[in-house]
């Protein structure tokens, strides 16, 4: 006898359509379970990375802070800017029992950004005199002027942010901009960097 078509009674039928729906419906609780694991494990990686790093998803970047007598000083950046480029802030904490003002008359400060090799900027930062309290913070602003901006050469100024430059930036190992600021004192020289904003 000839192996050919077999058609299946009704009942069989019903019994292998049952069996292929349970099979189909195992296979979808599987998908929708891996599916909800790959989520909860991305969770937890941010969850991880925010609680070693505060900073990773606020677009802010910071400098260490760095103390010299009563006084702590400490660079930090934000990406929340109308322009183009971050806004830096420096920030001073009065750790003594009185009162200062600061910057003093004879106080200057340089600002420098840097990308690799490449000296994109080079400024005088000038602040207006502020009274520090004992155990107050208190910061200043920095904004580069759009004419500076405009001159910067492109491998300085900030790109703008798709997957597409992410992506590039990776394999082309980007040039990583720092900012660097420098507070020159009467009796010492401060120096703060931000390594990467």
């Amino acid at each position: 006898m000839s192996k050919g078509y077999h058609s299946r009674s009704p009942e069989e039928f019903q019994d292998f359509l049952r069996k292929s729906k349970d099979a189909g419906k195992s296979n979808n609780r599987s998908k929708l379970i891996l599916f909800f694991d790959v989520i909860l494990l991305l969770f937890i990686f941010s969850v991880v990375a925010k609680l070693l790093n505060p900073l990773a998803f606020s677009g802010q970047t910071e400098s260490k802070e760095i103390s010299s007598g009563f006084v702590s000083y400490r660079l930090s950046s934000s990406k929340e800017s109308p322009k183009e480029f971050p806004i830096f802030f420096l920030f001073l904490k009065n750790k003594g029992t009185e009162s200062l003002s600061f910057p003093n008359t004879e106080d200057k400060i340089r600002v420098f950004i840097k990308s690799g090799d490449l000296n994109c900027l080079e400024d005088s930062w000038t602040l207006i005199s502020k009274k520090l309290e004992p155990g107050s913070t208190n910061f200043f602003r920095y904004e580069i002027s759009s004419a500076l901006l405009s001159n910067l050469p492109p491998e300085c100024k900030t790109q703008e942010k798709s997957i597409l430059n992410n992506i590039t930036g990776v394999f082309q190992g980007g040039k990583k901009r720092s900012f660097h600021a420098e507070i020159l004192r009467k009796d010492e020289n401060i120096s703060l960097e931000i390594p990467n904003f």
